[in-house]
């Protein structure tokens, strides 16, 4: 079996790249920090076509993407043209060689939720956000081609390589340079995916039966955990004991987040391995091991 791995020097790559080598599967990358870009569709086909003759392509990893939403708001065009326009380059050249195709799309699409959660993936999609809107076109196109395709939409992801945005990124960015961490709100829920977890579900999705294609699979934890008491617990892991500045929610975030993975543990086998707690202790270990290697 090989996997060609859009984004594959991102985040979620590089930790999906760990479990591949673990079981043993065969990728090539295709990433824009190597000079490889899906919206250049011509030379992205020329690629793909001499890596084939190489040896055959059965699953596109699509994660390369505009993937914060700073960066999305900042540069709707760019936006559009990388989630959008190179996720139809992407299935278009998939129907052309005959290759399956697996998706990273986003909980974001979910916005705003209107049902009551658990979500499930019958929930209405189309996003509120320059990048939730991008991503749901994004998985339009996915299915409007021919090729087998699996679309996981990720609830919010943490690990160690993720920083200085989202709620845990933001609260340790602070910490680190002396400031009170800054809470929006509180109340609000939402349902935390370890990398580690993410990158599982990527192997699952790749190597899938054929019977779990064309689907569409929410990946979480199904722990609903309130920003305020997650912000404790990551100043726990930190050892902060100073305040936590509170100030006014953001209209953009939800009430409740939290996903019904029943379908994904179904059909693909996954069922997360951490809990909150348990990747944010996980995270911290590693951390440690990385200061310690480079001292």
């Amino acid at each position: 079996m090989k996997v060609l791995i859009t984004g594959d020097r991102g985040f979620v790559g590089s930790e999906t790249k760990r479990i591949f080598d673990d079981k043993k599967i065969n990728y090539v990358g295709f990433d824009i920090m190597n000079g490889h870009d899906i919206r250049m569709a011509t030379k992205m086909e020329e690629w793909i076509a001499e890596e084939m003759r190489v040896g055959k392509i059965d699953v596109i990893l699509h994660l390369a993407a505009i993937a914060r939403f700073s960066e999305a708001d900042k540069d709707p065009i760019l936006t559009y043209e990388t989630n959008v326009l190179g996720t139809k380059n992407i299935a278009s050249i998939a129907e052309k060689y005959g290759i399956r195709i697996v998706y990273a799309s986003t909980g974001s699409i979910y916005m705003p939720i209107e049902e009551k959660p658990p979500i499930t993936e019958e929930f209405m999609g189309r996003g509120n956000s320059v990048y939730g809107c991008s991503k749901y076109l994004g998985e339009l196109y996915i299915r409007s081609y021919h090729s087998p395709w699996i679309i996981l939409r990720y609830t919010h992801l943490y690990g160690k390589e993720k920083r200085l945005h989202g709620l845990i990124g933001g609260f340790l960015e602070r910490i680190e340079r002396g400031l009170a961490p800054t809470l929006y709100g509180g109340k609000q829920s939402n349902d935390f995916t370890y990398i580690k977890d993410v990158a599982r579900a990527n192997y699952l999705a790749c190597t899938a039966p054929w019977d779990a294609w064309n689907q569409v699979y929410n990946i979480g934890t199904g722990e609903e955990i309130t920003s305020e008491n997650a912000g404790k617990l990551i100043c726990t892991y930190a050892g902060y004991e100073g305040e936590i500045k509170k100030i006014e929610k953001r209209t953009v975030d939800p009430e409740r987040f939290v996903y019904d993975i029943s379908k994904a543990e179904k059909m693909l086998g996954f069922k997360a391995e951490f809990s909150f707690a348990d990747g944010l202790q996980d995270m911290f270990e590693e951390k440690k091991i990385d200061k310690v290697l480079s001292s």
